[in-house]
C-alpha cells in the first residue's frame, strides 16, 4: 500500500489503523503504464480511479485551434480521475508524462467504501479541497501574474507538493516536464518560457537542464513568486480545523 497518501493526510488528520486498513483494502491491484499512455482522452469515459505511487500524469484541455492548456500535474500521492465518482466522461485529457505505477481502484468499490465510512470520506474531501486550491491559484497566476512570477510560482508550488510527497533533496530534483509543458501550463509561448528560465538562471536563482531543476536560491524564488504555501501546506494554516479521525 502506498504511504504517500497517508503521509499527506496525517498532517491534517489523526490517521488510525482503521483508516490505514480501509486504504489498504482499496489498494489491492497495482498497475503500470508506460510514458505517453493516454489514460483517459478528453471527452472519453472513465474506467477506474487510480492512486498514483510513482511518476507524473498531466491533466490537460485541448482547444479547437490546436492549443493545449495543462491544468495540473498529478504526482505521487494524488488520485487520477477522482471525478469518476460523479461523472461518466472526462472534460480533460489524462496522460502519463512518465512511466507510472499506481493502484487501480474500481469506481463502485471506492463509492461503497466512502458511503460506509465518514472518516475516509472526510479525508478524501480534504484531497479534493487541496486540488481545488491548486486550480484556484493557477487561475490567479494566469490572470494576474507576470510570466516571471508565474514561472517562479509554479516551481515553488511543485517543490512544496514534492516535500509533502517525501522528496528528500528538494534543492535538486527531476522535473519530467519540457519547456513546452511549462509554457502550456503558464499560458505563454515556448520562446517566452525559454527567456524567462534563462533570466532566472543568469540571476543564479535556479538552473534547469535536461529535466533536472536545481533551485539555487529558494528564498529569492519565493520572493519573486510572492509565494505563500498555505494553500498547499494546509497543516501550517492557523485557521485549520484539526479534525480527528476518532471524532468523526
Amino acid at each position: 500500500m502506498t504511504n504517500v497518501l497517508l503521509k499527506k493526510l496525517s498532517g491534517f488528520f489523526d490517521i488510525d489503523d482503521g483508516i490505514r486498513g480501509l486504504i489498504a483494502d482499496l489498494c489491492k491491484e497495482r498497475c503500470e503504464f508506460a510514458a505517453g499512455t493516454l489514460l483517459v482522452p478528453q471527452g472519453g469515459d472513465y474506467t477506474d480511479v487510480l492512486l498514483l505511487e510513482h511518476g507524473w500524469v498531466t491533466r490537460a484541455r485541448h482547444l479547437e485551434n490546436g492549443s493545449r492548456q495543462i491544468v495540473n500535474f498529478v504526482i505521487p500521492g494524488d488520485f487520477v480521475a477522482m471525478n469518476a465518482l460523479l461523472f461518466r466522461t472526462s472534460d480533460f485529457e489524462l496522460k502519463c508524462k512518465t512511466a507510472i505505477q499506481a493502484y487501480r481502484i474500481p469506481i463502485s468499490l471506492l463509492g461503497e467504501t466512502l458511503k460506509r465510512n465518514a472518516t475516509l470520506s472526510s479525508a478524501l474531501f480534504w484531497v479534493n479541497a487541496h486540488e481545488e486550491s491548486l486550480l484556484a491559484e493557477r487561475i490567479v497566476s494566469l490572470g494576474r501574474r507576470s510570466a516571471r512570477e508565474r514561472t517562479a510560482h509554479v516551481l515553488c508550488e511543485v517543490m512544496s507538493r514534492l516535500e509533502i510527497a517525501g522528496v528528500e533533496d528538494i534543492g535538486q530534483f527531476i522535473v519530467p516536464l519540457s519547456q513546452e509543458d511549462f509554457a502550456d501550463t503558464l499560458g505563454i509561448s515556448v520562446v517566452h518560457m525559454n527567456k524567462t528560465l534563462r533570466a532566472l538562471e543568469r540571476e543564479q536563482i535556479l538552473s534547469f537542464r535536461k529535466g533536472v531543476l536545481r533551485v539555487l536560491n529558494r528564498k529569492k524564488l519565493e520572493i519573486e513568486a510572492g509565494f505563500d504555501d498555505g494553500y498547499i501546506q494546509f497543516t501550517r494554516r492557523n485557521d485549520r480545523n484539526a479534525w480527528k479521525a476518532r471524532a468523526i
